[in-house]
């Protein structure tokens, strides 16, 4: 086995390596991932990925692991997010995740870096504790859903239509729950040319939103306002935007402290079909 000691950043490194490491490292994964270069490109733009703050775990010059960090502003970042962690079968077994923070810890701190947050599926024991010993805790847990819509009776009385620029400080406002780092309104509007949103107006007022990513059909962010609820108009928007896009859908990371959230997507047909929790490392 080769040992691996050499961490820098992906600042020189191509998106299509990248994307071969990534699918390499995630090729065994418990949810199947693979990406090519033009979604490993969307997720960075999305995602606001930086290589500068991204870390490397070089054999050589080959990428033998990784840590996607993306930054919460570009020129004073306080916050990263980590957007991806693998490591190829070849180098397991060397806790590279741990060293690769604990290396770049106190440059990030030098930097200016407050806190990182991350993502980790609830089943997967060796990331977790790779995440803890690394000085992570959990922050709260989430759930993901996915299936096809059931396609009943549209709400009466509501009109549906794509918006390219919507009104998003007037959104955000119908959201109850925080959302995670990829569903955030700065994510949807980073990655605005590949997302579609759609705005249900009742009575002249728009009454409700869905923001879909139209590759991978994943709902970006779906909410009602609160003087419209339980009309049918959530409904409605899902209907539509499965009725556009032809297939499976899928929305992640939902807080399990709204739990009507799920409920309401469970009888829309999408299932519960994993887990996550929220970690966070204060600097």
């Amino acid at each position: 086995m080769i040992f691996i000691n050499d961490f820098r950043t992906l600042h020189n490194v191509t998106t299509p390596l990248l994307c071969d490491t990534f699918n390499a490292a995630f090729s065994d994964y418990i949810v199947p991932l693979h990406l090519t270069p033009s979604i490993m490109e969307q997720k960075m733009q999305g995602e606001n990925l930086q290589r500068n703050y991204s870390i490397g775990a070089f054999a050589g010059e080959e990428l033998g692991g990784f840590i996607l960090h993306a930054v919460d502003n570009l020129v004073h970042p306080t916050i990263l997010y980590n957007g991806g962690t693998g490591v190829i079968p070849t180098y397991r077994g060397q806790h590279l995740v741990q060293k690769m923070y604990s290396q770049f810890i106190p440059v990030y701190q030098e930097q200016g870096i407050r806190k990182i947050i991350l993502e980790v599926i609830s089943t997967n024991l060796p990331a977790i504790k790779a995440y803890t010993n690394s000085g992570f805790d959990k922050t709260r847990v989430i759930h993901s859903f996915k299936g096809e819509v059931d396609m009943r009776k549209p709400a009466a009385d509501i009109s549906i239509k794509e918006n390219k620029t919507p009104d998003w400080n007037l959104l955000s406002t119908f959201m109850d729950m925080t959302p995670s780092w990829s569903n955030t309104m700065s994510s949807i509007q980073r990655e605005g040319a590949f997302t579609i949103t759609w705005e249900a107006i009742a009575d002249g007022e728009t009454a409700g939103y869905i923001s879909v990513h139209r590759d991978t059909r994943r709902i970006r962010n779906i909410a009602v306002n609160p003087g419209f609820r339980r009309q049918g108009i959530g409904t409605a928007l899902l209907q539509h935007a499965a009725e556009v896009l032809e297939g499976p859908m899928t929305i992640i990371n939902i807080d399990e402290h709204f739990p009507e959230i799920g409920t309401f997507l469970n009888q829309a047909g999408l299932a519960h079909y994993l887990s996550q929790y929220e970690m966070a490392l204060s600097l």
